[in-house]
């Protein structure tokens, strides 16, 4: 069978800039929004960055885990549940998706819950200089036999030497490193990335501009760069209402950023007759791209249902 989006949420709830229970309260969210009891999931992946005072160990996975109450214990009947970080930017949740399909398709777990988000490490949550908005987002994926899953991910990575995005600097933190963080975000316009790496995905998935109009296709495009939309669906040569993007009082969610597009459109009515989602992430490093199929095509569909 393949792989679904059961259910999706995010929380950017003001009285904590803590990631751990930003994502804890997103997670939790997206379980009651399903039919799916927390006890019958078997994976949690955390792609968040930016986490509560740097910590790196243990892992944010297992944190999240523990807070909101997921496989705990080892008991006879329960379902084993294991948790792992995967960070690879922006484009960290799409490979996290991809990821989790692979236990999914074997069926070494039933459901796998993917967790995103980021904050500044002191957990203030408007701090000068960092660009990120503190929030949390969770997607819960299963298999469906009336689903046509996910396709291939596409990727893009800059040319250019890659230099540190974020880091501390510990000469100037003193001991406050704990809670500091120096962020240059990509200064290259995420446009060409961006283009090259849906370019692929479309082309593999045999979408075209006709696709996008008549409302069988609809592309993610979580950026908040200036006029990247647009800009988009012009490189792309598709219709800019196809090309939905975030709320603009959200700002920058980062890693969070596919799931706010997702409910978006979802809100927006524009999966109602969707066959194709097209996920897309990116920053100034590195783009990400698949295909979300939430149903298998018609036979009124012929094309879709060649590439279902």
């Amino acid at each position: 069978m393949a792989t679904t989006i059961i259910s999706a949420a995010t929380n950017s709830d003001l009285d904590t800039g803590s990631y751990f229970e930003l994502a804890a309260r997103a997670a939790l969210t997206c379980v009651e929004r399903s039919d799916v009891r927390l006890d019958e999931i078997g994976m949690l992946i955390n792609t968040g960055v930016f986490r509560d005072s740097n910590i790196s160990e243990p892992a944010v996975s297992a944190l999240i885990q523990k807070r909101i109450g997921m496989g705990l214990a080892y008991e006879a009947g329960r379902t084993p549940a294991f948790s792992f970080d995967l960070m690879n930017g922006a484009t960290g949740l799409l490979h996290a998706i991809v990821t989790a399909e692979t236990f999914l398709a074997t069926g070494g777990v039933e459901y796998a819950l993917l967790v995103a988000g980021d904050t500044h490490p002191s957990t203030e949550r408007r701090v000068a200089d960092f660009p990120y908005t503190a929030t949390g987002a969770a997607l819960l994926l299963g298999t469906s036999p009336s689903a046509g899953g996910f396709g291939r991910l596409h990727t893009c990575d800059t040319a250019r030497a890659a230099g540190p995005i974020a880091w501390v600097a510990l000469g100037e933190a003193g001991t406050g490193g704990r809670h500091a963080m120096c962020i240059r975000p990509g200064a290259e316009d995420p446009l060409d990335l961006a283009t090259a790496a849906v370019r692929a995905c479309l082309d593999e998935e045999g979408l075209d501009g006709g696709d996008f109009a008549e409302g069988r296709a609809v592309l993610l495009a979580p950026a908040q760069a200036s006029g990247f939309h647009a800009r988009l669906a012009d490189a792309l040569v598709i219709t800019s209402h196809s090309v939905v993007g975030l709320d603009p009082s959200i700002g920058d969610p980062y890693t969070a950023a596919p799931v706010h597009a997702y409910l978006n459109a979802l809100h927006a009515g524009l999966l109602d007759t969707a066959r194709t989602v097209v996920f897309l992430a990116v920053d100034g490093a590195s783009a990400a791209c698949l295909a979300y199929r939430p149903r298998l095509a018609s036979p009124s569909h012929p094309k879709a249902l060649a590439y279902g």
